[in-house]
């Protein structure tokens, strides 16, 4: 499925003596690959990262360096001992990506404790669910979520620390670390102890909660470095020459975190691997393009990596020119496709043909696939290969078989860095969670390559008179449309056909294009049953989630409920 040229760069990136040493690791009955020399448990992460004395957090006018983070860090976990909060114990976060959410955060998971990184977005109701079905002993919270939450938190029987909020008659930040040592308490935290609790936020009537542990979360950073490493080496062993790198280099490594870290692109992908190589992360209030560019500039960001549409609108911004970018050594973004058009523009205009995109989940630390450089542009439409030495991913039939190479069926991902379980619900765990192997809901296929491609989720389906029709592939269909910033296609009630197909579109206000125009523009891409009968034009971009997906769900319910169906 691979070169030989790949195997042999896997070998040789993870042979014996070297820094990605692979050995083999059973893990709640299963034998995995894992790194030999892969942090025991988050707290080593930290610890191992005091060396560098390069600003780690910037936010706004604040300025942080590592051995500050944490030296607080240490005072949240010696309060956290002081009243009572045992390993294994929850722990949650809500609030923006403020500096203290690192540190609290830190702190938390260097205790022993399980940090439950809460959905910043929810209603004070869905507060209150995931405060009761996590168990929280304490919550910090800023002042929005304070707000939500401070009339339930005697019923719920948490103690509330309050950040950045003037709210009464709760403990603040500021006192809770107050008189505290920095001095880090001693714990013995066991690698397959757990350490965080992450909510998804898919279709069911209450998020799952997501537990994973220490060992997932510190071999999942290694895999994608050697994945990097493993690429470079394959290109050298097919002859490939490769320019050497500038030493030192012209910009110090830094990334803007422009997703929140309750989100696991923002806590895995961007925070946490900032431990590893000392890079410097910057966070912003809310996603601003604007404000984006200007920290680009401010602050000589050499990476830029969040969901597909975020590099876009950069690309697309009017304000493009203004600011010196040259710093900015690639661009992308995963967890949702990328129309290739726009793969294209990101690639030539910010990522100086270092564009890529990648696929993961919550439940594998957001490591899966990643693809990028030429490879991209050659398949735009890939999401990449199974990041090596330790991911494989496979497509099954509906029994549970191994498909063969381009046959379409569930795609699932096998690794170490895979989560322990749901949370309270073992069903959905077994159901997900097979013998190694996340069952993703994503269909697709792996090619003969090993390129995987995903052409629709399991549920994601609308049957139209009997005819299956495939929403991605719609979707991938109208963003060809010069006009056509974003879409969203789902599935209408229809009493002849069962369903037909509706969709939103986000359209440039200086060409607006009519419905029957875009209907035309899909004929020319589309069988006829696969063009929506329903279109809806605006200018403003589609609803997002937290983490900044299309919100399908949403608008899909609301157009439903103006065409007047029971939702």
């Amino acid at each position: 499925m691979v070169s030989v040229e790949y195997q042999q760069a896997i070998d040789q990136i993870t042979s014996q003596g070297q820094p990605y040493e692979t050995v083999n690791v059973v893990v709640d009955g299963v034998e995995f690959l894992g790194f030999k020399n892969a942090p025991k448990n988050l707290r080593a992460l930290y610890e191992n990262a005091l060396s560098f004395e390069s600003d780690f957090y910037v936010y706004e006018n604040e300025r942080y360096t590592f051995q500050q983070a944490w030296s607080t860090a240490a005072k949240v976990a010696n309060r956290l001992q002081r009243l009572g909060i045992q390993p294994g114990d929850r722990v949650g976060i809500s609030c923006r990506n403020y500096p203290e959410w690192i540190f609290a955060f830190m702190g938390i998971t260097a205790a022993g404790c399980v940090a439950v990184a809460m959905n910043a977005w929810w209603s004070e109701e869905e507060m209150v669910y995931g405060i009761e079905h996590s168990g929280l002993k304490l919550l910090f919270a800023d002042s929005e979520r304070v707000e939500r939450i401070h009339q339930q938190v005697e019923s719920l029987g948490i103690q509330l620390v309050t950040i950045r909020s003037e709210q009464a008659p709760h403990e603040s930040w500021e006192d809770f670390v107050a008189e505290q040592s920095d001095l880090m308490p001693e714990v013995d935290i066991d690698p397959d102890a757990n350490a965080t609790l992450m909510y998804t936020s898919g279709s069911t009537a209450h998020p799952k909660g997501v537990l994973s542990k220490h060992r997932s979360i510190c071999n999942a950073l290694m895999g994608w470095e050697a994945g990097g490493m493993i690429g470079m080496q394959a290109m050298r062993n097919a002859g490939s020459e490769l320019p050497a790198p500038t030493e030192p280099p012209k910009f110090k490594p830094s990334m803007i975190l422009s997703v929140p870290l309750f989100h696991v692109t923002g806590l895995t992908v961007q925070f946490l691997s900032t431990f590893r190589f000392g890079r410097k992360l910057v966070g912003m209030y809310k996603w601003d393009v604007e404000e984006a560019l200007k920290i680009i500039e401010r602050e000589r960001i050499t990476s830029f990596n969040g969901v597909p549409t975020m590099s876009y609108e950069l690309v697309k911004s009017e304000k493009l020119n203004d600011y010196d970018l040259s710093s900015l050594q690639s661009a992308g973004g995963g967890g949702a496709a990328m129309a290739p058009e726009h793969a294209r523009e990101i690639n030539k205009k910010i990522s100086q043909g270092a564009s890529g995109t990648g696929w993961g989940m919550t439940e594998t630390q957001g490591l899966g696939t990643s693809i990028g450089g030429e490879a991209y542009m050659r398949r735009p439409k890939s999401c990449g290969r199974a990041i090596p030495p330790l991911v494989r991913v496979k497509a099954i039939d509906d029994a549970g078989n191994e498909l063969a190479a381009n046959e379409t069926g569930e795609l699932c991902i096998w690794g170490i860095q895979n989560f322990s379980g749901y949370w309270r619900n073992e069903r959905a765990t077994e159901e997900t969670l097979v013998n190694g192997w996340v069952h993703t809901g994503d269909i697709g296929h792996v090619d003969s390559e090993g390129y995987v491609f995903i052409t629709d989720r399991k549920k994601d389906i609308v049957i139209r008179g009997g005819e299956n029709i495939g929403c991605q592939e719609v979707e991938a269909a109208l963003y060809e449309h010069p006009d056509i910033n974003e879409a969203c296609v789902f599935g209408i009630p229809d009493e002849r056909l069962g369903e037909i197909l509706g969709c939103v579109v986000s359209v440039n206000p200086d060409s607006m294009p009519t419905i029957d125009a875009i209907k035309a523009f899909a004929r020319q891409h589309l069988s006829y049953h696969k063009v929506p009968e329903q279109i809806w034009v605006q200018t403003e971009r589609l609803p997002r989630t937290a983490s900044e997906k299309i919100f399908k769900r949403q608008i899909r319910t609301d157009i439903l409920q103006e065409l007047g169906f029971e939702v």
